[in-house]
């Protein structure tokens, strides 16, 4: 009996041993600490993005108008995970490297906003690529698209709130994930190559259309990069969280693109 216990306890803390040797701050914390910096950074910019558009816009659509408070409330409640996650990884883990096998609650809802956000953003690309093609098929192509990822991903976060391990997580969850985003991806890409083509086939007043098809291209670009790289190091590095700190950047950088296009 006793001889057992020890056994159980021996294997218990060579465990726990292993856990936090095999444990580097620099790829668990350090990636989270900066996605957060950045995402506050980004947040900012929205801030003052949104200030302008207020002030300089005031005729807008009212559809517009509701897109664009929707986008910067979503934004707000994302901030707010994203910092709740810092902090839980930062300072309330800070003493227990085995409380980061499963992600805080912030880091969780983040996945929902940066959906929520995801969708305003690029159902508000779909309309105005309608507008400019007058024609269905890439807005619908693309809605189909953002409708796949958006619904993967609250698949996702709702089996975020149950996980109990986030390696087993990573695991059962890779290809939902990488349906997410691959089909963000492949969405962005359709709405930024289109829209720039429509643009360029309206030459009224050049440096005007120029300057409009360099936001898009850029813009939509680097959204379609941070993507990218968020599946890459996901499919890559699961174990630890340089995907997670990319993640957190990913909604703030969607949102300043609807704006500063």
């Amino acid at each position: 009996m006793n001889a057992t216990n020890s056994s159980g306890v021996i294997t218990s803390c060579e465990h726990v041993s292993l856990s936090i040797v095999a444990f580097n701050a620099y790829v668990m914390i350090g990636p989270v600490v900066l996605g957060a910096l950045v995402n506050a950074c980004l947040f900012g910019c929205l801030i003052v993005q949104t200030y302008v558009y207020y002030a300089n816009f005031a005729n807008d659509h009212r559809a517009i108008k509701f897109t664009v408070a929707a986008v910067f409330a979503s934004q707000i409640a994302h901030v707010i995970c994203v910092s709740s996650s810092l902090w839980n990884v930062a300072v309330s883990a800070y003493d227990d490297p085995l409380r980061l096998q499963v992600f805080p609650w912030g880091a969780d809802a983040t996945i929902l906003f940066t959906a929520i956000t995801g969708v305003l953003v690029e159902s508000s690309f779909a309309f105005r690529l309608w507008k400019l093609s007058k024609s269905l098929s890439l807005p619908l192509l693309s809605l189909a698209l953002c409708l796949v990822a958006k619904l993967a991903s609250l698949l996702i976060a709702v089996k975020a709130f149950m996980m109990t391990n986030l390696a087993t997580f990573a695991h059962d969850q890779n290809m939902l994930i990488t349906l997410s985003l691959t089909s963000r991806v492949v969405c962005e890409l359709i709405l930024t190559m289109a829209i720039a083509w429509y643009l360029r086939k309206q030459r009224g007043t050049t440096s005007v259309i120029d300057r409009l098809v360099l936001w898009t291209i850029e813009t939509g670009l680097i959204t379609s990069l941070i993507a990218v790289l968020v599946m890459s190091f996901f499919l890559a590095m699961k174990q630890n969280y340089i995907w997670v700190g990319l993640y957190a950047i990913l909604a703030s950088v969607n949102a300043n693109s609807l704006l500063a296009s």
